[in-house]
């Protein structure tokens, strides 16, 4: 018997008074939040698997997204469901009410620096890049890294169109836990990693690297870019997808080649400070 029909038969829940949870058992609401959207890309045994791995890793964290986020389509790639922060959500807008000291802690965690719940414009552009035209280009690729994942969407999209080993990595530990869920909700099997991969040389069996929204600014910039041209001459292809962020820089520019444009929809440009097009680009060898 799985963890997860264990507690569900046992009516456990976990003390969470912080998210004013009431009687609405959390895992069983996430379990069926789950199985509503359940598509042929899990056998049975792999979904349960995934589901009860993210309740026994972190289910304080995973109760706080389910409860204070949406699953919503309303993006640029409405094949992929996903739980975010949106306008119509009370955080929004608004920090918590009512959190007693002892709560702080958690909602810090999860909350302060939420940028797993939000999908940035880049992530939105290699997203629908992957859906649209990367099907062959994940299909000869035996590994696949979305580095910087985010909420997961570019690995989980990987996967919806058939490639092998997707790995989502991200150092942020809510962000792998929003990964993992939104992974279970669309039904996909990936591996989540939080390790800091800039530290260590590129690994040479990565075949493709997306990237989304990392260059915020030139100090990750100037991390980043040597790390990838090491990657390119391992002969990896990267891709990256950028609004034109300050780390985006004229030198960094003439190393990259664009392989797609596209015109960000009214909600999205809201939501990044008027961002109207996006750019995704290929990195080029020095």
């Amino acid at each position: 018997m799985s963890r997860f029909t264990c507690v569900w038969n046992n009516r456990m829940t976990f003390p969470f008074r912080c998210w004013m949870i009431k009687k609405e058992p959390f895992l069983f609401t996430f379990h069926a939040t789950c199985k509503r959207r359940a598509s042929r890309n899990f056998t049975s045994t792999g979904y349960e698997r995934a589901i009860d791995g993210i309740l026994k890793r972190k289910p304080e964290v995973a109760r706080a997204i389910l409860e204070h986020t949406e699953v919503t389509r309303n993006h640029m790639t409405p094949e992929v469901q996903l739980f975010l922060l949106t306008p119509s959500c009370e955080l929004y807008n608004a920090p918590f009410e009512n959190i007693s000291e002892e709560e702080e802690e958690m909602k810090k965690r999860v909350f302060t620096e939420p940028f797993w719940s939000i999908y940035w414009p880049g992530g939105q552009a290699l997203t629908r890049f992957v859906l649209d035209e990367a099907r062959e280009l994940v299909s000869f690729s035996e590994k696949i890294l979305d580095l910087g994942a985010g909420c997961g969407a570019t690995a989980i999209a990987a996967k919806l169109i058939g490639a092998k080993k997707v790995v989502a990595n991200d150092i942020d530990e809510v962000a792998c836990t929003a990964i993992s869920m939104n992974a279970a909700l669309n039904n996909v099997d990936i591996e989540v990693s939080g390790e800091n991969l800039l530290r260590r040389p590129p690994d040479k069996l990565t075949d493709v690297i997306f990237i989304g929204d990392m260059l915020y600014d030139e100090e990750i910039a100037g991390i980043l870019i040597p790390w990838l041209e090491e990657a390119r001459r391992n002969r990896t292809r990267i891709y990256f997808g950028d609004p034109g962020r300050h780390g985006l820089t004229e030198d960094l520019k003439k190393r990259l080649r664009i392989r797609k444009r596209y015109s960000l929809p009214e909600n999205v440009r809201k939501e990044n400070y008027g961002y109207d097009r996006m750019q995704l680009t290929l990195i080029v060898v020095p």
